[in-house]
């Protein structure tokens, strides 16, 4: 089953249940997908890759929100968007933990083989290939700079 329909099952399992959050949170979320797959570049039919894609910046974007909230002084607002953002996270692959994600750069680090800290972009331009999806860039390029360094 693809991510596209899961979702959409997913959203007729929270009518079903009369899930306002989960309701909201899947139906955004599909539109959005709907609303990528139709931009201009776009060609083909919805697979994985846009929705995770779309997921990924949607949970970024609530996650945001929470924050502008809980600094203005509106955790209830906060916590309806970190509960959108759950909402949405198995819509995304598994994440390495720091251990994994560390062991995946030490490989590709040696099959790379930079010149020092200025092989940095190298290493980052593979382990982004490798990697995408599976861990953030701003956690994969602070173990690159790490591993580089000689950490």
């Amino acid at each position: 089953m693809s991510l596209f329909q899961k979702l959409e099952t997913d959203l007729a399992e929270a009518r079903r249940r009369s899930d306002a959050v989960a309701l909201g949170s899947l139906g955004l979320l599909k539109s959005e997908v709907v609303n990528a797959s139709k931009e201009a570049g776009f060609s083909g039919s919805i697979d994985d890759a846009l929705v995770i894609g779309t997921a990924r910046k949607e949970i970024k974007r609530r996650q945001e929100s929470a924050a502008a909230y809980t600094s203005a002084g509106r955790t209830e607002d906060a916590e309806r968007e970190l509960a959108a953002a759950e909402v949405l996270k198995p819509y995304l692959p598994a994440q390495l933990g720091p251990a994994e994600l560390e062991a995946e750069l030490r490989k590709v680090i040696a099959d790379i083989e930079p010149s020092g800290p200025a092989g940095f972009g190298q290493v980052m331009k593979e382990a982004n290939l490798r990697l995408a999806g599976r861990a953030s860039g701003s956690d994969i390029a602070a173990t690159a700079k790490r591993l580089l360094a000689g950490g």
